[in-house]
C-alpha cells in the first residue's frame, strides 16, 4: 500500500492518483521497452514486474503469448511423440507455427483467469490485466528455449526429435540430455518468475506467496499429468 503524502490515505500499491484527495502518487509508465524489460527480468525481476504492473500499455503481451503457444504446441507433440502422425516434417513445423498463436492466447487467458481468481481468494489486489501481463512476461524463458534451443534440437535430430522410432535418446544421448536440461532449466526459471510476478502484482506477504506458489506448481503438475494420459 502507498500512503498519500497529502491526506495520508492508504492507496493500492500501483495507484497513480489518491482515491481520497486525488493527489498525484507516482509516475505511470506509458510503454514497456521489450529488451529493457527482458533484461530487467534477469537482473531485478521484482522491479521489472513492478514496472510491468505500472505500465499503461502492456506492450508485447500478445506477441509473447503467441510465441509461447508455439513452444507449447511443439512441446505437446514431443511429449506425446506424435511426429509419426504427420505426413511430412514440414507439415509438423507448420502446424506449430499455425496453431501455436491460438494455443498461446487461449492458454494465457485461461491460466491468468485462474491465477487471478485464486489471488483474489487469498486477498490479492492485482487486476486481471496486471496478472496476465506478469504471467506472460514470467514465461519468457520458455520463449528463449523456443528461439535458442529448439533450432539446435531440430538441427541434430530432425523429425526423430518428436518420434520414438528410434527415440532421440538413442540417436545422440549426450546432446539429447544436455538440450533437455536447458529446456528444463527454462521451465524452472519460468516458475520462479511466475511466482515472483504474481506476488508483486498482488501485493502478497511471504506466507501468501508460499500458498500461491504451491497452487501454481500443483496446477502445472496436474496439467502435465493430464496431458500424459490424454
Amino acid at each position: 500500500m502507498i500512503a498519500c503524502t497529502v491526506c495520508g490515505t492508504q492507496n493500492d500499491e500501483f495507484a497513480v492518483i489518491c482515491v481520497s484527495c486525488k493527489s498525484f502518487l507516482q509516475m505511470k509508465v506509458d510503454n514497456l521497452n521489450l529488451f529493457e524489460t527482458l533484461w530487467s527480468l534477469m537482473e531485478t525481476p521484482r522491479a521489472a514486474f513492478r514496472r510491468i504492473a505500472l505500465a499503461r500499455h502492456k506492450n508485447y503481451v500478445i506477441l509473447l503469448s503467441c510465441l509461447l503457444g508455439i513452444a507449447i504446441v511443439y512441446s505437446v507433440i514431443w511429449f506425446k511423440t506424435l511426429g509419426a502422425r504427420f505426413a511430412d516434417f514440414a507439415v509438423l513445423v507448420g502446424a506449430g507455427i499455425l496453431l501455436g498463436p491460438f494455443a498461446g492466447l487461449l492458454f494465457t487467458f485461461l491460466f491468468s483467469l485462474v491465477v487471478h481468481r485464486v489471488g483474489r481468494l487469498l486477498g490479492g489486489t492485482g487486476s486481471y490485466r496486471n496478472v496476465r501481463a506478469a504471467i506472460v512476461y514470467a514465461l519468457v524463458p520458455i520463449v528463449y528455449s523456443l528461439v535458442l534451443v529448439f533450432p539446435i534440437e531440430i538441427a541434430i535430430f530432425g523429425p526423430y526429435f518428436f518420434s520414438d522410432n528410434p527415440p532421440p535418446l538413442v540417436i545422440n544421448p549426450v546432446a539429447y540430455i544436455v538440450l533437455l536440461g536447458f529446456d528444463g532449466a527454462a521451465i524452472v526459471w519460468s516458475l520462479v518468475l511466475l511466482i515472483e510476478g504474481t506476488v508483486v502484482v498482488n501485493g502478497f506477504s511471504r506466507g501468501k506467496a508460499a500458498v500461491l506458489a504451491a497452487i501454481i506448481v500443483s496446477l502445472t503438475s496436474l496439467a502435465v499429468y493430464g496431458l500424459r494420459f490424454a
